[in-house]
């Protein structure tokens, strides 16, 4: 967790803006750690939530947000989807990019304060459920979406406890000092934004401490916090007061509710790489004519050689991924009563009814007929 952060308003040190980063790639015989880094910095599991507030902050500046989003795999409208994942690859990039245009700005705290609360969901039921303060920084810590991928936060081991505080640790999952600044930042100031709509405007902490090296100005930070605010610390910490405080909507039962469910939640199913996930949006545009790898290649900045090797390092081809997704098409307009086999065909990518039958009869077993009736 440690380690300065040399330029928190320019990440990078560079003073343009470039759109074309290619994702991250790395020689296995050269540095096989880094690989193992850097692929699971591709793995596409994280909400957006910090991608769609730099969207709207670009956007409410009249600046070009779908510039800030070129080459990384998605675009703005992706941002809409209800299931769409980021990698923090992707979202690194982005705070590159966006701190090179924000100038002489606290990246995470801007971000903290212009976001939506209700982008927390269920997580800020589950907050506003709980008995008193320190409950809700238990969850907090535990649970909350768009930090628990990029930044864990934790209970202190007893640093602190003694000076009558209740310590929250953040600790970066990737070695990225810059980067790491703003999303540490990002997470502490929406924690007390957080704390303060549930258990009321002045809830402040006692001390905020951060492992980079201090910004060009810190006065805002901690007209922010309402504390001291501390730099090249040991560790990234925030503490509260002990003493709980009381919330008004507090509600047992929901609040057991909301963590059951976001402990299943974080549990989740296996994530696509960043990769998987652009190459299968591609191909769900239009499978009756589905991109050649070489064009998709170009749309995340990667050789075409590159793409088929990354996608051999994780057991995938695009062969596979298109019959996968033709699959899912076929089988789900079967689905539908009224679809002509003539339809589903050509809506799957299929040149005629025949060549749709063999493959059905391939993947599932069955007939398309016994598929549209749930036989076999």
């Amino acid at each position: 967790m440690g380690g300065e952060c040399t330029n928190r308003t320019a990440v990078g040190g560079r003073n343009s803006l470039s759109v074309a980063e290619p994702i991250v790639d790395t020689d296995p015989q050269s540095d096989p750690a880094a690989l193992r880094r850097s692929h699971r910095a591709t793995i596409a599991d994280a909400e957006p939530i910090l991608a769609r507030q730099l969207v709207g902050e670009f956007t409410r500046r009249d600046m070009d947000a779908a510039a800030l989003v070129r080459g990384l795999g998605f675009g703005l409208d992706d941002l809409t989807s209800f299931d769409f994942r980021v990698s923090y690859a992707q979202t690194s990039r982005l705070i590159r990019r966006a701190a090179q245009l924000l100038p002489q700005q606290s990246l995470g705290l801007l971000l903290a304060r212009a976001s939506s609360l209700a982008s927390w969901g269920l997580g800020l039921i589950g907050l506003m459920a709980c008995a008193d303060t320190a409950e809700m920084l238990d969850l907090a810590a535990e649970y909350l979406r768009s930090t628990d991928h990029f930044v864990s936060l934790h209970r202190g081991d007893g640093e602190g406890e003694g000076e009558g505080g209740i310590v929250l640790t953040a600790e970066p999952r990737f070695p990225d000092p810059d980067v790491s600044a703003v999303l540490v930042e990002n997470a502490f100031a929406a924690l007390v934004r957080l704390s303060r709509f549930v258990a009321g405007p002045n809830v402040a902490p006692l001390a905020v401490g951060f492992a980079c090296a201090a910004p060009p100005a810190a006065a805002p930070l901690e007209e922010y916090f309402r504390c001291p605010v501390q730099f090249g610390q040991g560790h990234n910490r925030i503490v509260f007061p002990a003493a709980p405080q009381p919330i008004a909507s507090a509600d047992p039962l929901t609040a057991r509710m909301c963590r059951q469910l976001l402990a299943q939640r974080q549990r989740g199913e296996r994530a696509a790489s960043e990769l998987e996930e652009a190459i299968v949006r591609a191909l769900r545009a239009d499978l009756r004519r589905p991109p050649p790898v070489k064009a998709i290649a170009q749309s995340v900045n990667l050789s075409e050689r590159t793409l088929r090797r990354r996608l051999q390092q994780s057991g995938l081809s695009y062969a596979a991924l298109l019959d996968n997704e033709r699959m899912r098409r076929a089988v789900a307009l079967l689905a539908e009563a009224e679809r002509s086999l003539v339809d589903v065909a050509d809506q799957s990518g299929f040149t005629d009814t025949r060549s749709l039958r063999r493959a059905i009869k391939r993947w599932t077993g069955r007939t398309p007929t016994q598929v549209r009736r749930g036989e076999g």
